[in-house]
């Protein structure tokens, strides 16, 4: 069992200010609620130089210390579930006390399935977690900052030192747009897919597809910069950045994937999207028929059931349970038909079981699973990278939170990657999902024609 110190800090509204800091540090990380927007979501959490890393790359596992290498061909979710030992502890407080921080790819997930994908465009880790023993949390419904730390070594004091001297003014990073944000998918190309599938749904191969087109745009300089800017007009509950050597993370997510508090799970699956009216009227309109959608809560009602059947498989009988279904709620940008499962593990399973189980999440997919995603790999016009996989914590005193990785942009090699997507089903009319594709990612295309 390992101790946790705690040392309290003055509250800092803007948290961002603490992420400078430490952005010029190994595996910086920044997870941040968004609380004034979304009082739902207290905690900011900010932390950096892992003790460990393990990632899974060219089919092994990695795990590194003190700079040196160890492979395996072990799957790196048990790897990590054994490294996770020594981060073990029972406070019940704090979001985090000391653990992994970092993603899982969707194609990691095509791995669980045996799913052979025909594209590889990104030369990054298909899963990768930093380990920490240490994490600046800020609680802004209590109005209190802490860092939390294992041992207090010259690392730990130099945070300290760092947490007492604010600069003044905030750092500022340079950051431009290099070429034109272009799709890999046409109208016509986007039309003749969603025919395609709509055959599919037909023949009975599948009930719902989900199909995303992907957009990119050559860029020079920090991505922190263009995170701080989208931050202001895409927030969302599970925003993130993570600044690894290898890939640069920018998630703004609607959707949690995982929530976990002891042995009690959670996942929230969206399924059903309309665009925000500036005009009230019009804006509850478009809700009530959301609301009323037949359409909509069918597509949502399906991912609901395969999400209780995942949950099923590694949670106790009889506590799998939905306990809202087709509530609406309103990000930066869009309206969201979302629906909450609630699960307890099971005695002989645990949150990586869990994971492993379940991923990747139903929501991104279409059912049944695996045939949507067989589906997936043959219409789309690239592999997913990060895109729909997933990103968050997962921490020792039994408490995880992991996002779908959508409205998520990466970069890999001087190129940003993004997607937008929708569930196609048998009454989907390709006009609508192709603007629900634009609709959902709107913020990012009007920014990069900036």
């Amino acid at each position: 069992m390992s101790k946790i110190n705690i040392l309290k800090l003055d509250y800092l509204e803007d948290t961002s200010i603490v992420y400078d800091l430490i952005h010029d540090h190994d595996w910086p990380i920044y997870l941040c609620s968004n609380n004034k927007i979304f009082p739902d979501h207290k905690y900011d959490i900010i932390t950096a130089q892992p003790r460990e890393k393990i990632f899974f790359y060219n089919d092994k596992t990695i795990i590194e210390k003190n700079g040196k290498k160890i492979t395996s061909t072990e799957e790196p979710i048990y790897v990590l579930k054994d490294l996770m030992k020594k981060y073990k502890n029972d406070n019940s407080d704090l979001p985090f006390t000391g653990g992994a921080i970092g993603y899982i790819s969707y194609d990691h997930g095509a791995r669980y399935e045996n799913i052979s994908q025909k594209y590889n465009d990104f030369n990054i880790p298909s899963f990768a977690f930093g380990l920490y023993d240490w994490a600046y949390i800020a609680d802004h419904d209590a109005k209190q900052s802490c860092l939390i730390y294992h041992e207090k070594n010259s690392f730990i004091k130099s945070i300290i030192d760092l947490l007492n001297s604010y600069p003044k003014n905030q750092k500022k990073y340079f950051f431009k747009i290099k070429s034109k944000c272009e799709s890999n998918t046409t109208y016509n190309e986007y039309k003749k897919k969603f025919d395609k599938i709509k055959r599919y749904i037909e023949e009975g191969d599948c009930y719902q597809i989900n199909f995303s087109q992907r957009f990119s745009a050559k860029y020079e300089g920090d991505c922190y910069s263009i995170f701080k800017k989208l931050n202001k007009v895409y927030a969302s509950p599970y925003t993130g950045f993570i600044n690894f050597p290898f890939i640069k993370i920018m998630t703004f997510s609607p959707e949690c994937f995982i929530s976990q508090n002891k042995e009690h799970v959670s996942t929230k699956p969206i399924k059903g999207t309309r665009p925000i009216s500036k005009d009230s009227i019009e804006n509850k309109k478009i809700i009530d028929e959301l609301l009323n959608s037949d359409k909509d809560k069918a597509e949502n009602l399906m991912i609901v059931d395969l999400l209780r059947n995942d949950f099923g498989r590694n949670c106790k009988y009889g506590s799998v349970n939905v306990e809202n279904l087709f509530d609406v709620e309103t990000f930066s940008n869009v309206h969201h038909l979302v629906s909450t499962v609630n699960g307890t593990i099971s005695n002989n399973s645990d949150i990586y079981s869990l994971l492993k189980g379940c991923f990747p999440g139903g929501s991104i997919t279409g059912a049944p699973k695996i045939r949507a995603m067989q589906i997936i790999d043959e219409i789309e016009c690239s592999n997913r990278g990060i895109y729909c996989g997933s990103i968050g914590y997962i921490s020792g005193n039994d408490k995880s939170n992991l996002n779908i990785a959508i409205r998520t942009i990466f970069a890999d090699d001087n190129t940003l990657y993004f997607w937008g997507g929708g569930g196609i089903v048998y009454d989907s009319e390709v006009e609508l999902e192709y603007k629900e594709t634009l609709d959902k990612v709107r913020p990012l295309l009007d920014l990069f024609k900036a």
